[in-house]
């Protein structure tokens, strides 16, 4: 299923809104196997693409990248997917321009530091299985990643202690 086809199945079957974070010209939802991107004014239009929403299975998520607000500059939450690989210029300016991406104001971070939790939670749960070894699988997955430079040090650091519950 590829990320159209969640986009269908979402509209087709009304799933409950788990969490909502407001952007600045995107809004978040976390739904119950996937996030859903919506842009919400004209300025969002213009920077986002074409499509109104976009939904996410959390089982395509391969690394959240997020970004604290400051003073002065904002903060984003990125969604990064193995398919993507890595980009040649990983620079912030690309942010604003990519569809995976929702940018926050410094009295939005606190929602938005909640949806990432919930969608790590959700993404190490819905790779995990019943298995002993699932741990083991997920931490060799996520060290190829960090090899191809798809996540960074900090991100494999991060969702190696949430994986092995420290």
């Amino acid at each position: 299923m590829d990320f159209s086809d969640a986009g269908l199945l979402s509209r087709k079957v009304m799933q409950e809104v788990l969490m909502h974070a407001r952007g600045a010209h995107r809004d978040l939802e976390l739904l119950h196997n996937m996030v859903r991107i919506k842009r919400r004014s004209t300025l969002g239009f213009l920077g986002g693409g074409s499509r109104i929403e976009k939904d996410i299975l959390i089982s395509k998520i391969v690394s959240v990248r997020f970004k604290k607000a400051g003073i002065i500059a904002d903060g984003y939450i990125q969604f990064i997917f193995e398919e993507k690989g890595p980009k040649d210029n990983d620079s912030e300016s690309d942010i604003e321009g990519d569809e995976n991406v929702v940018i926050f104001r410094s009295g939005q971070q606190k929602a938005f530091e909640a949806m990432r939790e919930a969608i790590e939670q959700k993404m190490t749960g819905a790779r995990t299985g019943p298995r002993a070894d699932s741990h083991f699988d997920e931490l060799v997955r996520l060290a190829e990643l960090l090899d191809k430079k798809i996540i960074t040090e900090d991100e494999f650091n991060r969702k190696k202690k949430q994986i092995l519950g420290l």
